[in-house]
């Protein structure tokens, strides 16, 4: 008993793989959310640190208690240029061709280098320094030495007319002692709140009390008067404030350890002898074809092996669904073009099952543990025998039934007369 193979039918492999295709998305699946996820975790993470961004102390438009926006736009409107920059080549250019000037440097975050503090000598008349370091204070020239921290408000007590002008200051800064400059707004041994030198290049005002010119004290005390008085001086003002553009990156040569050199050397000179040495004693390559059994038990152990310790369960079974199908179509003599639907349908011709049923058991059913995977291939199993018999009975001749021998011996009932094809 035949049926004609349907052009149209889907083809034996695209049909049988398809449940592996099944399991295929649903694992991409739980990748998918957890990348997902963690892409959601990160930008989450990047919005709460954008949220929490430092803030930049003497900052030209932080509007925060520790910037000094404040009494930059009070200059701007007295009419004072005011232009902000972060790099020193910049305040070069911004006071090239503007005399007189006045030059602000804050370095907050400790960024020049001496070779660099010692490049801002000259470059403008009047150069204010807000808490500077003592190695920049050295690279100037400058006597000034930094010692402890201001507290509460501080009288002039000074010649300096816009000491004078200021009074009182109210200072939580750093402390300058100096012998060869003017001292201002003295703390005892803490120290002066300004110190000022008169030089052949002009002025250099060392301001420790740097927070009077903050958004947050700018209006305590005097104050306003002091940083008015030292910042409009003129009528250009360059804020800087470095960045790390003004940093020097140093070269390889200078990041690497005096001994790696030699030492990589040595080791390819090591190399290069032992590449001789062993490559002279290798011969060519030599191809030779052995003869290799492999008996057919050992692959599909080794392959169920490999199934179980994977839990691959779904795939052993599309294995053995495979093998069931091919073998299917050749007893039914459907060829091996036939789609699953021609076998379904012939199978369910020839056994009387429901042609849903024998779908689920060839193609759609997955199993969840190892007991439903040995049930399943039970009854593939099974099916093969039932439609065997059943092929076997409709090619029996209609004519001459086979008599009954009494003498023929009772065949052993637990004997497998059908037999099983490897797939």
């Amino acid at each position: 008993m035949s049926a004609p193979p349907l052009a149209s039918a889907p083809s034996l492999a695209t049909a049988v793989t398809t449940p592996t295709v099944r399991r295929v998305v649903r694992r991409s699946l739980f990748w998918g959310v957890a990348v997902a996820l963690l892409l959601a975790f990160g930008a989450v993470m990047v919005a709460l640190n954008g949220s929490g961004r430092e803030l930049a102390r003497w900052g030209a438009d932080e509007t925060a208690s520790v910037g000094s926006r404040a009494v930059l736009e009070v200059l701007r409107d007295e009419g004072i240029a005011v232009t902000a920059v972060d790099t020193l080549s910049a305040a070069r250019d911004a006071l090239a061709g503007h005399e007189p000037a006045t030059l602000v440097v804050a370095d907050s975050r400790m960024l020049l280098e001496p070779e660099r503090w010692a490049e801002l000598d000259g470059l403008a008349e009047h150069l204010v320094l807000l808490e500077p370091p003592l190695y920049g204070l050295d690279a100037l020239g400058l006597d000034a030495v930094p010692g402890d921290q201001l507290e509460g408000q501080l009288e002039a007590d000074c010649a300096l007319p816009l000491a004078q002008r200021a009074g009182t200051v109210e200072s939580s800064g750093l402390g300058f002692t100096s012998v060869g400059g003017v001292e201002c707004f003295p703390a005892g041994e803490a120290g002066a709140a300004l110190v000022q030198y008169t030089l052949a290049a002009g002025t250099v005002s060392v301001l420790g009390a740097g927070d009077v010119v903050q958004n947050d004290q700018i209006v305590d005390a005097g104050n306003a008067a002091l940083a008015l008085g030292l910042l409009g001086e003129h009528p250009t003002l360059v804020w800087y404030l470095p960045s790390p553009a003004d940093l020097e990156s140093p070269t390889l040569d200078q990041l690497t350890p005096g001994w790696v050199n030699p030492v990589a050397w040595l080791l390819l000179a090591t190399g290069l002898t032992a590449a001789v040495w062993r490559g002279r004693r290798l011969g060519p390559v030599v191809i030779e074809q052995l003869p290799v059994t492999v008996r057919t038990t050992e692959t599909m152990e080794g392959r169920a092996r490999l199934y179980a310790r994977d839990g691959a369960r779904l795939r052993a079974l599309d294995a053995l669904r495979v093998g069931t199908l091919r073998r299917l179509a050749d007893g039914l003599a459907l060829g091996r073009a036939a789609g699953v639907d021609d076998i379904v349908r012939a199978v369910a011709a020839i056994t009387g099952r429901g042609q849903d049923a024998l779908r689920r058991l060839l193609i759609d059913r997955e199993p969840d543990t190892d007991r439903e995977l040995v049930a399943l291939s039970d009854q593939l199993l099974d099916l093969e025998r039932e439609v065997l018999r059943r092929v076997a009975l409709d090619d029996a001749p209609l004519t001459d039934p086979p008599r009954i021998n009494t003498t023929q011996t009772t065949p052993d009932p637990h004997a497998d007369t059908t037999g099983r094809m490897d797939s």
